[in-house]
């Protein structure tokens, strides 16, 4: 009983040391240099209606049920500025909508976002 309670009391040690490096594993955007998945407005929190958050992938940014294809992005000091192709679901690109997107990185785990049909809001990584 005694071994048993120490491989586990051993297991649960290890894991509660590599939850943080898991974490920090997560991949940084190759748009930009926050972390990919999700981000939820600082004032809302993760809890905030799933409409508001945002998801940066790898090559490519989405907003609730709509997918954004980055077609250019260019730095302006700290911020960058994304030109976008918002394509809803089950729509094909020809229906997709041009905006541009700003975003202002305050850290690797937060950012500025605002659009043509948003202000400028500060964002936080959920995932």
């Amino acid at each position: 009983m005694e071994i048993l309670m120490n491989k586990t009391f051993a297991a649960l040690l290890l894991f509660g040391m590599l939850f943080p490096t898991m974490a920090m594993a997560q991949s940084k955007s190759s748009i930009v240099p926050v972390m990919t998945g999700a981000y939820a407005p600082a004032e809302g929190g993760c809890n905030a209606a799933a409409a508001a958050f945002i998801y940066i992938e790898d090559k490519s940014i989405a907003a609730n049920k709509t997918i954004g294809t980055v077609t250019s992005a260019k730095k302006d000091g700290a911020s960058y500025v994304l030109d976008v192709l918002w394509i809803e679901a089950g729509a094909d690109k020809a229906d997709g909508d041009r905006d541009t997107v700003r975003i202002e990185v305050k850290d690797d785990r937060s950012f500025y976002f605002s659009n043509s049909a948003s202000e400028r809001t500060l964002m936080r990584w959920c995932s």
